[in-house]
């Protein structure tokens, strides 16, 4: 089995392709009331060179895509793409992470395409806040759109959850609920200085005060995920279907065993999602070999870590990294 590995010896087999930096919601914590500067048609990847790029990578060792946005749905086109990238043999695990508004539209044709499985952020459970903070979208259709991916058999599904103190941290227990409920697995993120990162610790909350927390609704016993084997430790109640996870990027950080690359939809390779450099993949697009080049250099220059801690005054570096998540790709 062909191995792709950094100078850690950490074995680069994953690749985050965002596809769009649109999206159809406007949430007030990820874009201005004005919104983004946003791409040019002509100035994102356009499907074939996105197939190109992923079959480079997948003969280098890339075993798993996972397709983000922005909204990777409401792309057009997008379900081919998924089709064809399953067609590609090395490629064994497809996965998006989405916002769910669409979902219930295209589960049925993700699935039959070779989707393996679905994220869905979702930060907060109540409708009027969700109307609110994304500036008018509608809770309903994310349920719907979890349901239709629960019925065609995108499982695990996934509810990513950034826990943000000034926000949605009274809601912790009632998404602990939702779980055992609906079988889900919740996974709680620690909030992250993406952008400009300015007073990012007012809304900090950390895995340990979130597992003290949870730990109210009964004893959490460790367990694993039904599917895949990322950063997030997971967790399950007594007499519990549902399972909860933990992922902590800031106060326990899992940089030794990242196994991740990041493609933004204008053609940027970046080897960390907290690094300030980035290198271009667009020029390189038209031959494969080039394509490999630009993946083993952003492999031979990743980081060991990230610099980010909550304890330390890290927002001059934070500022550095000017491309919010959306731009980056979630």
């Amino acid at each position: 089995m062909k191995q792709f590995e950094d100078e850690y010896g950490r074995n680069i087999d994953y690749l985050r392709v965002s596809i769009t930096d649109r999206c159809n919601l406007r949430c007030v914590y990820c874009m201005p009331a004005d919104g983004i500067e946003k791409l040019e048609c002509d100035e994102l990847l356009n499907y074939e060179e996105l197939y190109d790029i992923i079959g480079a990578g997948a003969d280098l060792g890339l075993k798993k895509i996972r397709f983000t946005g922005g909204e990777p749905l409401v792309r057009k086109g997008f379900v081919n793409l998924v089709k064809k990238v399953n067609e590609i043999e090395s490629i064994n695990d497809i996965a998006i992470t989405t916002n769910g508004i669409l979902l219930d539209k295209y589960a049925r044709e993700l699935k039959d395409a070779g989707l393996n499985r679905v994220n869905i952020s979702l930060d907060t459970l109540n409708r009027e806040k969700f109307e609110k903070v994304t500036r008018g979208g509608n809770l309903d259709k994310v349920f719907d759109g979890i349901k239709a991916a629960k019925e065609v058999g995108l499982w695990p599904v996934k509810i990513n959850v950034v826990v943000m103190k000034d926000f949605n941290y009274e809601e912790i227990l009632d998404f602990v609920k939702y779980s055992h409920e609906e079988e889900l697995e919740i996974r709680f993120i620690e909030y992250m200085p993406i952008g400009e990162g300015k007073d990012w610790k007012k809304s900090y909350v950390s895995i340990s005060e979130l597992k003290k927390h949870c730990s109210s609704f009964g004893e959490l016993l460790e367990t694993s995920s039904t599917n895949g084997n990322g950063p997030a430790k997971y967790y399950r109640f007594e007499n519990s279907n549902g399972k909860i996870g933990f992922i902590s990027p800031v106060s326990k950080h899992f940089c030794d065993s990242c196994n991740r690359l990041r493609l933004t939809s204008d053609g940027k390779i970046k080897n960390c999602l907290f690094s300030e450099g980035e290198l271009d993949l667009r020029k390189a697009v038209k031959s494969k070999e080039e394509i490999k080049n630009v993946f083993m250099k952003a492999v031979q220059d990743k980081p060991l870590k990230h610099q980010i801690n909550v304890s330390s005054d890290s927002n001059d570096k934070i500022r550095k990294q000017k491309r919010n998540m959306m731009q980056i790709g979630g």
